[in-house]
């Protein structure tokens, strides 16, 4: 990357500074055309993520969302280390959907996967650095002396051989003129901020309730919108009458359009109140033949034949036969997850003869801009997006059907229309987390080496669906190649051609040293939507992995962590997650009467997390005792942040892998609210420890990585205090069946 590509700086009319920051490396327009806009305009480049005002104001427009992982806090973090001011002085800027601003694979602006402090750990500060050193040229220059006797500090340049100060704010003209340098970064022994546990920045606002989500969002004039949505995905409406509804108060209109019967009133309520009066009929659809037991079968079906080869390492048949060997086999299976955010999905639009405005708590405001202008024609600089908070977002937020329908329904009226899903909507709206089955074979020796593993995942692609990739594409092809690279990618996931990339993610880089290893895909298709949820493939991988080398570990007649430490040694990270994990959750040492512990340990997005779950069961119910996590993330940019993405996903993963799951009786969703979709309720929360790794190495992720091995530490948990191997999520469902038989 070269530095002016990087780098862009203009001084608008009004004397501020401009520090504008590429990620994708990529100068979107030259200095010059910068300089130029920003002086006719008396506005700021719209690429900026920097920016200085002459009253001494930094803001720091961002380009993420924040949904609680932190990252509000992070990149000012950043920002206010390079440009020595204190946190404090930074004002956050929720950015919108800006073509700067897409960095991402593909060209899209999106948070997810983990990566929004690894993708700006340097750049920002690189950029904020670069500010700082201007700022330090500018008075210099307005002093006459050498910038090697100026320092920056606390917003204020200050000259070492004198009593003269000069704020930012009273420089940026001159330093706008300063020719652009090349600043060292600073070194880890020399940061004040970074590395540090500090306040999260948004904490008051949204401890006080002032912090503004997309529900919050009120636009003078705004009407409501309640959508009936049909009782299996997919449906259409053949017809309806609205008769009573269209009489009631409040009610402004009522129609049909793809989600739905849309309600329109003045409020909320009278929207919702008038819903019940409405009938509706509607088409059938081939998704009202599916079942979950169907999709089991089928898939046990296919999992017994060989599958897309992902990995293959030696011979594992000749291995599986050898004479003298311990051979296991098991099924694994996982069920489709809902993301269940608490605050569900919904979306404000106005469409206007200009263009469109769209206020959303959204992950991915690329997208909701590109279909926003495929809908209704505009040309995507016509498509406004402002970003809210998200009130949890897990992958479900990147996708971009509640924007959709908002924008559907404003196309209807002049006025602002908010659309919120109840939370049976959100729950049953499908875009759930792929449920997989997982035919599992391994092989110990007489010594207890491990000496086979083959595991074989079918699954549903979460690439291989029209409503997914579809969108994702928009606006980075013209629209009639779009829809034919659409097809033709469809063709080529769908039938098993191309390997399922997140299906296998977790298990492809299986790091047990073993020589003889297969991993096969083979896809299942459905027309239940499926989705990004929370780790993605590793959260089906990692219960599903590391609970299948437990079992090997117990074959072999070893110890569990001793057999899992024996087979990392070429993967120092992995150990050493392990063995603290081991350490601090007293591995080895006595517990209460009926409880024991379960190990795990899982690498993902760069970061190596290791869990020991103890936990028993009291009376046929799963009781949770403690959690000790280790993490290995790399420089932890704020120590309390990353506990607490920890605790979160701990708390998300063993929600899930207790009591969650989305099931299907002739198409219709069985589970709505939060009684039959249950989490973790506070009395049921174990202890939670969290032990940070000191690395030398760049962040990576925090985000997700907390959340694979915690199902898996469970299970062994509950496998070494009973007896019991539960092999399905929910275990407290398969526990229950268990008990049911009589095993």
């Amino acid at each position: 990357m070269k530095r002016r590509e990087f780098l862009k700086v203009s001084s608008a009319a009004s004397g501020a500074l401009v520090i504008g920051v590429n990620l994708s490396g990529c100068a979107s327009s030259p200095r010059a055309r910068m300089i130029d806009l920003a002086n006719s305009t008396g506005e700021f480049s719209p690429n900026a993520f920097i920016k200085i005002t002459p009253d001494n104001r930094i803001i720091y427009t961002m380009d993420k969302s924040e949904m609680g992982q932190g990252v509000a806090t992070s990149h000012p973090m950043m920002v206010a280390e390079e440009l020595e001011v204190k946190l404090e002085q930074i004002e956050l800027d929720l950015g919108g959907a800006r073509d700067e601003f897409r960095t991402s694979p593909g060209g899209m602006q999106i948070t997810g996967g983990s990566t929004s402090v690894v993708e700006a750990y340097k750049p920002l500060r690189l950029a904020a650095a670069t500010a700082r050193e201007m700022l330090i040229a500018a008075a210099a220059a307005k002093w006459g002396v050498s910038a090697s006797e100026c320092v920056a500090q606390d917003a204020t340049i200050k000259h070492t051989k004198s009593d003269k100060t000069l704020t930012y704010g009273e420089l940026t003209r001159e330093a706008a003129l300063q020719s652009i340098p090349e600043p060292e970064l600073k070194t880890r022994d020399q940061f004040k901020i970074l590395g540090k546990p500090t306040q999260r920045v948004d904490a008051y606002a949204k401890s006080t309730g002032t912090a503004n989500f997309g529900i919050d969002v009120q636009i003078e004039g705004m009407l409501k919108a309640f959508i009936i949505r049909p009782p299996v995905l997919g449906q259409k409406v053949r017809s309806f009458d609205a008769k009573k509804a269209r009489e009631m108060k409040g009610v402004v209109d009522v129609f049909d359009f793809e989600s739905g019967v849309a309600i329109l009133a003045e409020k909320y309520w009278q929207a919702r109140r008038a819903a019940p009066t409405v009938s509706v009929e509607w088409e059938d659809t081939p998704l009202q033949r599916f079942s979950s037991k169907r999709l089991r079968e089928v898939s046990a079906e296919r999992a017994l034949e060989r599958g897309l080869s992902v990995r293959e390492d030696g011979d594992v048949d000749r291995a599986l036969e050898r004479e003298g060997v311990t051979k296991i086999e098991a099924v694994y299976q996982t069920p489709y997850l809902a993301h269940a955010p608490m605050e569900p999905q919904n979306c404000t639009a106005q469409v206007s003869e200009d263009g469109v405005e769209i206020w959303a708590p959204t992950q991915a405001q690329s997208l909701a801009q590109d279909v926003a202008a495929a809908i209704t024609g505009f040309d995507r600089e016509q498509v406004k997006v402002h970003t809210t908070y998200l009130g949890g977002g897990f992958g479900r937020r990147g996708l971009a059907d509640f924007v959709a329908e908002a924008v559907r329904v404003a196309m209807r009226t002049e006025r602002p229309v908010q659309v919120i899903w109840t939370r049976e909507d959100d729950t049953q709206g499908g875009f759930y987390r792929p449920s997989t089955y997982n035919q599992m074979y391994g092989a110990v020796d007489a010594k207890g080496d491990a000496v086979a593993w083959s595991h074989h995942v079918v699954t549903q692609s979460i690439i291989a669906q029209e409503s997914l990739l579809g969108p994702m594409t928009q606006g980075m092809f013209p629209r009639a190649l779009q829809s034919m690279l659409t097809k033709s990618s469809l063709g080529l996931f769908r039938s098993g051609s191309v390997p399922g990339i997140l299906a296998a993610e977790g298990a492809r880089e299986l790091p047990y040293a073993i020589e003889n290893l297969r991993l096969d895909y083979t896809p299942v298709n459905t027309d239940v939507t499926v989705s990004f949820w929370r780790s993605v493939g590793h959260s089906n991988n990692g219960f599903v992995v590391e609970s299948f080398i437990d079992e090997m570990a117990h074959a072999a007649k070893k110890d569990p962590f001793e057999f899992r430490r024996g087979l990392l040694e070429e993967h120092p990270r992995h150990k050493h997650v392990l063995e603290v994990a081991a350490e601090k959750g007293n591995w080895g040492k006595p517990t209460k009467d009926g409880f024991a512990r379960g190990i795990a340990q899982h690498h993902s997005f760069g970061s190596y997390a290791a869990q020991v779950v103890e936990a028993g069961v009291v009376n046929g119910k799963i009781k949770l005792e403690r959690v000790v996590c280790v993490i290995d993330c790399g420089l932890a940019l704020n120590p309390d942040i990353v506990k607490a993405q920890m605790e979160s996903a701990i708390i998300y993963g063993l929600s899930a892998a207790l009591f969650q799951e989305i099931t299907f009786d002739r198409g219709v969703v069985q589970q709505g609210n939060f009684n039959k979709f249950r989490s973790l309720r506070m009395y049921e929360t174990p202890e939670i420890e969290v032990y940070i790794v000191d690395s030398k190495e760049d962040p990576s992720g925090a985000g997700e990585p907390g959340l694979p091995p915690a199902a898996p530490a469970l299970a062994n948990a509950i496998f070494a205090a009973t007896g019991i191997r539960l092999r399905e999520m929910p275990l407290q469902r398969a526990l229950n069946q268990h008990t049911s038989r009589g095993g």
